[in-house]
């Protein structure tokens, strides 16, 4: 998509350099991807490479230069192999990883040929049984940006169509005094309310199966003993949780808690790839807005 480079009004690129890998050839960005990290006689990858070439594009065509807005590392959940609680929903035999440990397994060739029962994500039709009856997420969703939407659409789609539910957990403001730029987040009330507008809009039909509540611990609900009255209403009978890798191991976390304190079934953790090319982030955000 080159074109977004030379629009008028962008005015930084935000990215990380172990996945820009841009190619810079005569002062113009020509590609990307990770194999172009450096290519001799195309210039270097990265992320200043990459902006520096793209404003010697914009200068030609009369725009103002952009900023290189670097984000943190990624963290080392996205590096997880072998547990067979983790599936990677953007690898292409996701949900045959699913499909291998589910216990209806006689159900495979109907799934296979796209019968009832099956949801979407981008296109793709996902065989029942790699839907859930319990499907929980959590966050803080402050802005809404991209990497929420996405999170949010694929916990709606490993959700059963026809009886399953969802839980949407938002931090409490409290519990968020530690973030970087913690004085531009948005009150909990504020952010409650842009979740139920876009889970509103984009499954208004689930709406009696769709619950947001606030969470004020590490765990939340899916973390509770099955006696708790710590969320009033909420019984802990997940068996799915939808997060992104930069929380994979906060996932993982939880799991070894439910098994060794809490004596119930890890949950199936269904874990969504680093959100957009450009690694957007809240934080990202927040610090826009600061400057």
């Amino acid at each position: 998509e080159g074109w977004i480079d030379l629009r008028p009004d962008l005015s930084c690129i935000c990215s990380h350099d172990s996945i820009t890998g841009w190619i810079s050839s005569n002062d113009f960005a020509t590609g990307s991807g990770r194999k172009y990290a450096s290519k001799e006689g195309q210039g270097l990858g990265g992320l200043r490479a990459h902006v520096d070439a793209v404003n010697a594009e914009r200068k030609v065509k009369g725009l103002h230069p952009l900023v290189a807005l670097h984000v943190d590392d990624w963290p080392d959940g996205a590096e997880v192999t072998g547990d067979p609680n983790v599936v990677f929903l953007e690898d292409e035999d996701a949900f045959e990883k699913i499909r291998s440990n589910t216990a209806a397994s006689n159900n495979r060739e109907e799934d296979k040929s796209g019968l009832t029962g099956s949801s979407i994500i981008g296109g793709t039709a996902i065989p029942a049984t790699s839907l859930y009856s319990s499907v929980c997420v959590g966050g803080t969703f402050d802005g809404m940006h991209y990497g929420h939407r996405k999170l949010l659409t694929l916990a709606i789609s490993s959700v059963q169509p026809i009886s399953g539910r969802m839980l949407i957990g938002v931090t409490r403001d409290e519990m968020l005094t530690h973030k970087a730029f913690a004085d531009r987040i948005p009150p909990l009330e504020e952010r409650m309310a842009g979740v139920l507008e876009f889970i509103g809009n984009l499954a208004p039909g689930m709406k009696n199966r769709i619950r947001c509540v606030p969470i004020s611990d590490e765990y939340g609900p899916p973390g509770q003993p099955p006696e708790s009255e710590s969320y009033p209403g909420l019984q802990n009978d997940f068996d799915a949780l939808v997060l992104s890798h930069e929380t994979l191991p906060t996932g993982r976390k939880l799991n070894r808690y439910r098994e060794d304190t809490l004596g119930i079934p890890p949950l199936k953790l269904l874990c969504t790839q680093r959100t957009e090319p450009h690694g957007m982030s809240s934080t990202a955000l927040r610090r826009i807005r600061s400057s």
